[in-house]
């Protein structure tokens, strides 16, 4: 069951494109994550969210981007955006392969109204699979696949897990994109023709959220938390 704290720190956002962004605590500072394929990062110094059912302009200041295809950006806000009585430890320590694990957002920009309870923002949707596979490759970037149907929407939001044994929650990444691999069309005749369809294979890819944490320690000029 998803915790107060995760609904709490996870945002429906429009910055170049409709994704999530959530909050995290480090060094006694807040930052907003989010995908960076959803962001321009030459020129991003608003982030739209949703609110109260409409869009609200909330200036940003970027931190940084992780380098190569490391999917993630880094912002700091100009307020709090979700306070330290909630908190929640971006750290893949203790994630084991094979284990449950959930994504938060707003796939295909649906939300639902949680009223009170979400002080005026869109109640994310939450989905679960297992964490079929996580790796440093040669490239020096680690990843975690999950074995879960991702969709359009659910970019930049937290993949969180209970360690074994836990009850605490923890964010192990950040939602990149789904694998997609090309199946070959069959005409009526059942052979196969030189047109192709791409699908989703249902394999779920995420950089692990100690990259986010990486570009914080260069440059930690995030929000102070009170």
């Amino acid at each position: 069951m998803i915790t107060a704290n995760i609904y709490n720190r996870v945002f429906f956002i429009k910055a170049a494109d409709y994704g999530t962004a959530f909050a995290i605590d480090h060094g006694g500072k807040q930052y907003l994550v989010t995908a960076k394929h959803l962001i321009n990062a030459e020129k991003q110094e608003t982030i739209k969210f949703f609110f109260d059912r409409r869009w609200v302009d909330m200036p940003v200041e970027l931190i940084g981007l992780c380098r190569g295809e490391t999917d993630i950006a880094v912002f700091r806000a100009n307020q709090i955006l979700c306070t330290g009585d909630l908190p929640l430890e971006p750290s893949s320590d203790g994630v084991v392969i094979s284990q449950d694990v959930f994504f938060v957002g707003y796939p295909y920009k649906m939300w639902t109204d949680a009223g009170k309870a979400m002080n005026g923002r869109p109640c994310p949707f939450v989905k679960k699979g297992i964490l079929s596979s996580s790796f440093v490759g040669d490239d020096g970037i680690p990843r975690l696949y999950v074995d879960a149907l991702n969709n359009p929407g659910f970019s930049g939001g937290p993949i969180v897990f209970q360690p074994p044994g836990k009850t605490e929650y923890k964010i192990a990444g950040v939602v990149s994109k789904f694998r997609i691999e090309f199946e070959r069309v069959i005409d009526q005749s059942g052979d196969h023709i030189e047109m192709t369809v791409a699908y989703n294979t249902g394999f779920l890819m995420g950089y692990d959220i100690s990259k986010a944490i990486e570009v914080i320690e260069r440059n930690p000029n995030g929000f102070p938390i009170p």
